[in-house]
């Protein structure tokens, strides 16, 4: 069982294995990458190698907004925990997209399945103790790495309902 913060990240990872998304960067990789070796999906850094496209995906400390009581011997808090994915990408030979576009697409792509599209619902998070109330999209955007490569991030702020025991 996970709590806090941990069980924040093990939701999102749960949410992002339950999605298209691994086949979606992955398809953009060279042949022969191996699958087994490198993730799309990066805790707070890549590892040396690490194929185009990636995401690192980062989550900081959280504001406790409210405690209430809960039942007996529990209170209950909600807290809000912001997260970012940050979609690493670089030109694709045989694509004619930009790196730009390439970025902006994945990261259409997370909105679709994390919050902030504008046609498709985001998919639930689960928690091991405590619940997911909602997933806020925040901001997107930009930024330019290199000559070949762009990054696209997306901001959310994740609130969840949690107990605690007294």
């Amino acid at each position: 069982m996970s709590i806090g913060g941990a069980d924040v990240a093990k939701g999102i990872v749960a949410v992002w294995d339950a999605s298209t998304l691994d086949a979606t960067f992955q398809a953009l990789w060279n042949a022969g990458t191996s699958t087994s070796r490198f993730t799309v999906l990066n805790d707070q850094e890549a590892p040396g190698g690490q194929p185009f496209p990636y995401v690192i995906f980062e989550q900081t400390a959280g504001d406790t907004t409210d405690r209430m009581t809960g039942d007996g011997a529990t209170l209950r808090e909600i807290r809000d925990v912001p997260i970012e994915f940050r979609v690493h990408a670089r030109e694709v030979s045989g694509d004619a997209r930009s790196a730009k576009k390439i970025a902006a697409d994945l990261a259409e792509a997370i909105q679709a399945v994390f919050g902030g599209h504008p046609s498709t619902v985001p998919t639930g998070m689960t928690l091991d103790n405590g619940n997911h109330l909602i997933t806020e999209y925040q901001t997107d955007w930009g930024i330019r790495e290199g000559d070949a490569e762009y990054q696209w991030s997306i901001s959310y702020l994740i609130r969840i309902d949690v107990p605690l025991a007294v």
